[in-house]
This record gives C-alpha cells, structure tokens and sequence, in this order.
C-alpha cells in the first residue's frame, strides 16, 4: 500500500519545513548559549532536530537524517542534564547545522542528497556523547528505537496477537501529515505487520485530506504495545492507540470499512478541530493576484475619467448616477480586494532577522569582542519583495557595527564603559512606512576624519566643508570607496558597503539617515514602504510628457516667486525652511542637460517646484503643470528598456495613456554628475 505515495510531491514542502528549523536552531543555539538556564530552549531545539531527523529519514535522505539523529542524541544529554551547556558545544552543534544547510542546498538544487562528507563533524557530535553522557551507556535513544525488522521482528513475536485497529495521532503543528501517514504504514510493514485497510483511503492519506488523526487496520502476531512503540517512533506522532478488534470483526477485509464508520456515522477523523487556519500559497500564484489586482486598480481609474467626462445635461443625470454608484460599488471592492491581496505579501521581518543572531555571534567572537545583540520588533510586516532587497543592507551595517562601531573589551573598560557592547535591532510601523534601527554603544563616526578623508579624496573644498552641517558631512561616508578606517579587516575597512546600503534601500524609494555622538554610538535608520506593488503618486506634466512622483519621496508643493530666487553657484535657489533648495527644472534634468535655469534666461515670474528628499539631496523639482494625485500600479519596463538612471517603472492612467515613474534618487543623483 505505502508503494502509492509519490514521495517527490513533498520534496518542495519538505524544503520548506527544514529552512524554517535550521533558521530556528541557530536563533535558539545562539540564545542557548546565552541563557543555558532556559529549559524551553532545549526542549525546542530537541525537537527540530528530532522533526529534521524523521523527515529526512522519510524521504530517504540518510546522510541528513544521520547527522540530525547525532545532534537529536547530544541534545538528550543536555536535556537530561547529562551534558552542560557551553560555548564549545554551541560551536559544534552550529558547525552540524551548517552542514545541514549545505545537504539541504544541494537537495534543492539537483533534488537528491548531495555526497557531503559528514565524518568529521559526526565525530565531534560522538565525541560529545561519549565523553559526557552516561557511563552506562543508557539513554533516551534506545527507547526511540523502531522494532528490529524481518525475521528479527518476528521472533519477538508472541503466538498472541490478531487484528489490531490503531488510532495515530499527529502533532497540532506537523505540517507534512501525508509524509508522517507514509511513514507509519512504512514502518508497521516493515516490522512484519499486514496492513488491511485504512480510514481515509490511502489517496485521502496521500493528499492530507484529513484532520490530525488516521486510523489503520493490521494483522499482527505480536503484543499491541509493540505496536504503539513501534508507531510513536515516527516523527511528529504525538500518540497511538492500539484496540484489538472481536472476532466478528476479523473478516474487515482490503476496501471494507472499519464498523462504525459508515456513511451517516460520526468517524473520529470528521472533527476540523486542530486544522490549520493557515494555508501555505506558492508566492508565484500571489504575484498573480495581486497583477488582476492592479489590473482592477487602472479599471477603476478609467471608470472615474469616463464619469469626468460626461456632459453635465438632464438625459444624462440619470446615468451618470448609475455609473457614479457602479463606479464606487467597484472602488470599494478593489481596495477591499487589495487590501486582503497586500496583508497575504506580507511577512514578518523575523522571516530576516532571526538570521542575524548566529552572523552577530561569529563575528564578534571572531574579532575577539564581547556582544550583546538585542532584536525588536520582529513581527513587523513588510512585503516579502522588500524583504529580499534589504538582507543585504542589513548586514553591511551590521558587520560595520562589530568592526567598526564597538571596541574591544579592554578599550571599552578603559573608557569607562561596560566590557560587553550592544548591538540593538529595531523595527516598527511609522504611517505607511517601516522603520528599521541599527544602534550600537561603540565608538561613534569621527566627524573630523571624515572631514579629513573628504577634503583629501577631492569631494569638497575647505570652504565648502565650513558651511556643511553635521548630517551633511556624515552623509560622505556613502560616497562610494569612502572609508575611514586606517586598516582592512576580513570584516570591512575595504570603502565598500555603505554606499551599496544607500543604493538598494534608495532603489526600493528607501531612505538611510544616520546619526552618531562620537565616543557613544551610531544609529541608522532605514525607511522603507510598506509595498512596491502600487502606491500613492503625484502627476505631473514636463512638457509633453505625465510622470509621476511617488509620495514617499515627497516633502511639499511650494509656489516660488522670482523675486525670492538667487544664484549659489550659477545654480537658481530658493529657501526653503532655511535651507537653500536648488530648483532643477525635470524636463532637462531626464535628458542629462545642465539641469536649472541659467543666468540671462527668462524665468516666470511664479512658478510650482516640487519639493523632494533623498538621504543626501534636498532638491525642487520645477514642472510645467501639476495634475493631482492617484494611485497608481506600477509596472517593469521590461529587459528591452533595461535599467534606466531616474526611472523607476511606468503605469497606465485612467485615459489608458502611459506615465513614467520617477526614481527620485537616482534622479538627484544624475544631477550631482551633470553639475547641476
């Protein structure tokens, strides 16, 4: 019978599921490793390893369930108090994880278990247990033991024994039923058991249309405590009753149903008490959506330009009431739609951030420092696209904050401060942004070697450098090549890495601000939308062109007057809260030109700018009209366009023309090389 799985029809789930316990086991090995007194810790990294093991084992990927079952036996000690918890045992333990992660890579990628050697860290993993385990060699793993199979199994085996029915309950939380049903019919034929019938059907089993429990009907010649052992061995069973079943009912035979559980009767498997609440959804069949979502988005907008466009005569009230209710029946219904579309794209930065423990204990103890790494706010949301787009942001400024930020342990003491220093994680919702913090204690950003390696790269003159502020000369460390570290370390100082962090989180209309006390600590923050999908925009017209600027990037309209205008530079400016704002005029800026109006050349006497930010660029954008604004869904140019300088994507507006979208910080950025 087991014969009917197709075992391949897991390998995706399978995947899945030993991502999310090694993600696990490194956060909690790390946080083992910190408080060894937290008992539920142990219990829950038993447990993974135990998961890995038994779905290993039920795909037939031995080297995997091998591996899993020593640090599932290493983890008994502990749990028994056989084994102490130490920094050494950490290590090892992590070094099997990162084995794990490479057998389970190359799963992935070829679909069989790659040939990975496994002998050295199975010795260490041995060499663990032999040492500090029980002299007397028992332990819990003899008692998890499957029952000798074949001729083996059978001599063990009483005269006794008949027909069995055996109830096997699964764990609330097992999420690969179908597998762990496999795998009880698997073991019990094994042992030398006849399985005569199951309830569901076998094709019920294979395709979890079932709740937490199964029942399965054999003949055994052995004591029905053999079978409960035998069946509770596999992974993920929480438990299983065994019933002898009376004579009358020995006839049951292969497709009779089990008494008791005929149609019109109550089975014990009809419950949905324990059923997940959650589905697991390829992320392709959501993008889909959420592309008829946008569709639905540039319907509506088309609805609303028809409407503005109707005569205003008595024929055509009534009609116009029609297609006005018609109108907002479907607005409603497509925000509604895309609201529900967006919340199922969104997952929790811990999806991110649970990775980081593990790289923040390498590294410190690499670099011989003493670290404490605090994460909040990990259940924060964002859209899984953006999730992909600041991994690696998030390490560079990391990775900086051990190397660079914190001192060693006797500098520190020197100092005054705490031997340990703290690295602080951050996220919350602010609006309709995220906020990411990165906060360390440590030494802080010398404002006067930055200054210095600016003044001696080139980037500004003396007398440019006494008029900037603070955060202005900050903002030299993400030129790109700029570093302020005497020495190249395996960790940073090479002048890479912050100008890559400026340039992904700006790419996803992000912003980075910093701020730094030196001999304190520096913070960084990064903004970040809650979604790249469709967001709120500003029309505009440059000459015969609409674009749209995303609202994030946006500070205000303003309406400046010739007369408040000056030249700084041979650059048109105005001031703006005190600041002076140079006013760029789009249309020259998109095709590369000197982008601002010229001495000599006619200026309006008003006219509208756009005042926009990035990290580094405070700039008004002059436009010939603004249109108002809308929501808009963007949309790829597409690989015969490519990558664009200033161009963010495009959309369709409500009359079926196209708009440009603006990617204001690669804009700003073309200005700063025309030489404004």
């Amino acid at each position: 019978m087991a014969d009917g799985f197709d075992m391949n029809q897991y390998l995706g789930v399978f995947l899945e599921e030993v991502e999310e316990h090694i993600e696990s086991l490194e956060e909690k090995l790390v946080e083992l490793e910190q408080y060894p007194e937290k008992g539920e810790l142990v219990q829950s990294i038993f447990r993974s390893f135990h998961t890995i093991k038994g779905a290993a084992g039920s795909m037939n990927f031995q080297r995997m369930a091998k591996l899993a079952h020593l640090m599932e036996n290493l983890l008994d000690g502990v749990r028994i108090g056989k084994i102490a918890i130490s920094s050494s045992l950490i290590d090892t333990l992590l070094q099997g994880v990162d084995v794990l992660k490479v057998i389970r890579e190359g799963i992935a990628e070829k679909g069989e278990e790659p040939a990975v050697d496994i002998q050295h860290i199975s010795d260490s993993l041995k060499e663990f247990v032999a040492e500090e385990s029980l002299k007397n060699g028992s332990s819990a793993e003899k008692e998890k033991e499957p029952l000798p199979q074949g001729e083996s199994a059978s001599s063990q085996m009483t005269e006794l024994g008949g027909e069995y029915r055996i109830k096997v309950q699964l764990e609330s939380e097992c999420s690969m039923k179908g597998v762990r049903a496999y795998l009880v019919i698997s073991r019990l034929q094994e042992a030398g058991a006849q399985v005569i019938t199951t309830e569901p059907s076998l094709d019920d089993l294979e395709s979890e249309n079932f709740g937490q429990s199964f029942l399965v009907t054999v003949k055994w010649h052995g004591k029905p405590e053999d079978i409960k052992k035998l069946v509770e061995s596999v992974a993920e069973v929480d438990s299983a009753r065994v019933e002898l079943l009376q004579a009358k009912k020995a006839e049951t035979g292969p497709g009779k149903e089990i008494p008791g559980n005929k149609k019109g009767g109550i089975s014990p498997l009809s419950s949905k008490r324990g059923l997940k609440k959650t589905v697991r959804v390829d992320v392709e069949r959501l993008d889909n959506l959420l592309n008829l979502v946008g569709e639905l988005v540039i319907d509506r907008a088309r609805l609303e330009d028809i409407l503005s466009r109707l005569p205003e005569g008595e024929e055509e009230t009534n009609f116009r009431g029609l297609l006005s209710d018609t109108t907002t029946h479907v607005g409603r219904v497509t925000n509604e739609l895309q609201l529900e579309i967006m919340k199922a794209r969104m997952l929790p930065l811990a999806e991110v951030f649970n990775r980081f423990p593990r790289m923040v204990r390498d590294l410190a103890r690499n670099s011989g420092k003493e670290v404490d790494f605090l994460v909040e706010g990990e259940e924060t949301e964002l859209d899984r696209s953006l999730l992909e787009e600041i991994t690696d942001p998030l390490i560079h400024l990391l990775r900086n904050a051990i190397d660079h930020g914190i001192e060693s342990k006797e500098e520190r003491e020197a100092l005054g401060k705490p031997a340990r220093g703290t690295i602080l994680l951050r996220a919350y919702q602010e609006e309709n942004s995220v906020i990411i913090m990165i906060r360390d204690d440590g030494r802080g950003i010398s404002l006067d070697q930055v200054k210095q390696k600016a003044l001696a790269r080139g980037l500004v003159t003396p007398e440019e450098l006494a008029k900037m502020t603070d955060k202005e000369v900050i903002d030299f460390i993400f030129y790109p090549g700029f570093s302020t570290s005497s020495k190249v370390t395996d960790v940073s100082g090479r002048g890479v890495g912050m100008d890559i962090v400026k340039r992904n989180i700006e790419r996803v209309n992000g912003q980075v601000l910093v701020e730094t006390k030196e001999g304190q600590g520096s913070t960084f923050y990064l903004r970040l939308p809650l979604t790249l999908a469709i967001v709120r925009a500003l029309l505009v017209r440059a000459g015969d062109a609409t674009f749209a600027i995303p609202m994030t990037d946006i500070v205000e309209i303003e309406k400046v007057e010739r007369k408040n205008t000056y030249w700084v530079n041979q650059v048109l400016t105005a001031l703006f809260r005190e600041k002076t704002l140079p006013l760029l005029r789009l249309q020259d800026l998109l095709q590369s030109r000197k982008a601002t109006y010229q001495e000599g050349m006619e200026i309006p006497e008003t006219f509208y700018t756009i005042v926009v930010n990035t990290s580094r660029v405070l700039a008004g954008l002059v436009v010939d009209e603004i249109m108002g604004e809308q929501e808009i869904v963007i949309k790829s140019l597409g690989t015969y366009i490519g990558d664009i300088r200033g161009l963010g994507g495009a959309t369709i507006l409500g009359d079926g023309s196209i708009s440009l979208i603006l990617d204001v910080a690669s804009l700003l950025w073309k200005f700063s090389q025309v030489g404004g």
